[in-house]
């Protein structure tokens, strides 16, 4: 009696794994993740005071430390839901009886292409109407990468049921696309939670003015510096290097030469943020919260 025949091993996720990572590896899509938030994060952490973050010269590192900020969040749930399914598949593979398991995942089948559709028109929704999902940032890009994955995931486990395996070129194309969509719907997710982010953090700073070190700025010329709060003070000492002094101000950032400043008591309304450029006619001076600095030059 000659044994069944072994059914084709399903080879197109793999093979569209290779094909997709030989035109953007994996490492290069989360690097590029990351550096977008770090980006879209300083953009609107930036915007909250008036200030546009081009101007500051924020290098590659700095967008990558900057996505440290709420990426590491969202990235472990994602990993620990994803460790989550794929041990919850493997464990009833193998506690559950072959029949019981095939009744099972045929049932999943219309399940899982149910749950996608749901996830993709979610998505679309928040495309129509971005204010619907307001409230939860990401949410409508998060909908399209886990929508799409779920519907070649169906046709995968059915394929597997019934023993008749796609071969060829179009379940590698189909693997492919699935891959290139989950990716625009991870940017898409990324771009909005950034952005939510970034307010969130001007916001936090704002409240947080008043109780922060304060920074001392000498200029050798009048800076014009006029806000609520900042107090300037002529240097009349004939030998003084500089002769103008400003208190009251608070050391946001400072990169690519230029020094980004907001006066303590700043606020959205009539609030003026102050990019001074690195140079020997301005020095900052820095002390902690609470400390007693002499107020003359």
């Amino acid at each position: 009696m000659r044994a069944p025949a072994a059914r084709p091993k399903d080879e197109a996720p793999s093979k569209a794994l290779r094909v997709f990572g030989s035109i953007l590896a994996p490492t290069t899509v989360l690097t590029a993740l990351l550096f977008f938030f770090g980006t879209r994060h300083a953009y609107f952490f930036c915007e909250w005071f008036g200030v546009h973050y081009s101007v500051l010269g924020l290098t590659a590192a700095d967008y990558l430390i900057r996505s440290a900020d709420g990426m590491f969040v969202p990235l472990t749930v994602l990993a620990v839901a994803g460790l989550a399914v794929l041990w919850g598949y493997r464990f009833l593979h193998a506690a559950l009886a072959p029949r019981t398991w095939r009744v099972v995942a045929r049932r999943a089948v219309p399940l899982l292409v149910a749950l996608g559709l749901v996830l993709v028109l979610t998505g679309l929704t928040g495309l129509a109407a971005p204010g619907v999902f307001r409230a939860v940032a990401g949410l409508p890009g998060l909908c399209v990468a886990l929508g799409v994955v779920l519907f070649p995931v169906a046709e995968h486990l059915h394929a597997s049921l019934s023993g008749r395996q796609a071969t060829g070129v179009v379940p590698v194309v189909q693997w492919t696309l699935t891959f290139v969509l989950a990716s625009i719907g991870l940017f898409w997710a990324v771009n909005d939670y950034s952005a939510a982010v970034g307010e969130a953090r001007g916001y936090e700073y704002e409240t947080k003015l008043r109780t922060m070190p304060e920074t001392v700025v000498f200029s050798t010329k009048d800076l014009g510096i006029r806000a609520p709060d900042v107090t300037a003070t002529p240097c009349a000492a004939p030998d003084s290097a500089y002769r103008f002094r400003y208190d009251g101000l608070v050391l946001v950032l400072q990169s690519g030469g230029q020094s980004f400043l907001l006066p303590k008591g700043w606020n959205a309304r009539d609030g003026v943020a102050l990019v001074l450029p690195r140079s020997a006619d301005v020095r900052l001076e820095f002390s902690p919260v609470g400390a007693v600095r002499d107020r003359t030059c």
